[in-house]
Formats: C-alpha cells, structure tokens, sequence
C-alpha cells in the first residue's frame, strides 16, 4: 500500500471518526480507503481506458443529439443500450 497526506474539512473528519466509532470501519484510514474503491468502482467512465477520447471530443458539437447518445454509450456504458441520460439517472439512484 502507498501512503497519501490528503487534507480534509473539519466536518469530513467529524463524520470519518463518526464511522469507526459506530463500528462501520476499524479505523479512519479504512473508513478512506473503502469510500475511494466504493466511488471509482460505481464510477468506471473514470478510466476510460483504450478510447481516443480526442477526435470525439473535437468533433462533438458537429453531432446529432443521437449520434451523441450513441458515443456516449460507446465510451460509458462500454457498448450497452443505455442512452447517456439513462446512464446519470442511474448513477443517480433514479431509475
């Protein structure tokens, strides 16, 4: 494991400490480091890995809103059916 100095809010610390206290997690550095694998699992657009993101990117505002949605999904949903605002429902808990 690497060891990260990260500063945080007051209040961030508060509710960090509020999560071992109730036994949640053993300790703060847990508590972190589950919450950042939790986050960048739920979020794999992160990484796109592979995708040539620039000629996308600069071509863009000359898209249909379909053809849009498609590389939206082609890039986020890795090929699936889901149109873009499916996708940020989703990620949102709607559904």
């Amino acid at each position: 494991m690497a060891v990260l100095n990260v500063k945080v809010e007051k209040e961030t610390k508060e509710q960090l400490e509020r999560l071992v206290r109730k036994k949640t997690y053993s300790n703060i550095s847990e508590a972190v480091r589950q919450i950042i694998k939790d986050h960048l699992n739920e979020h794999p657009e992160l990484f796109a890995h592979g995708i040539d993101l620039e000629q996308p990117i600069g071509e863009a505002n000359k898209m249909s809103d379909s053809e849009y949605e498609k590389l939206a999904a082609d890039i986020f949903n890795r090929g699936g059916k889901k149109t873009a605002a499916e996708m940020v429902r989703e990620s949102r808990g709607g559904s």
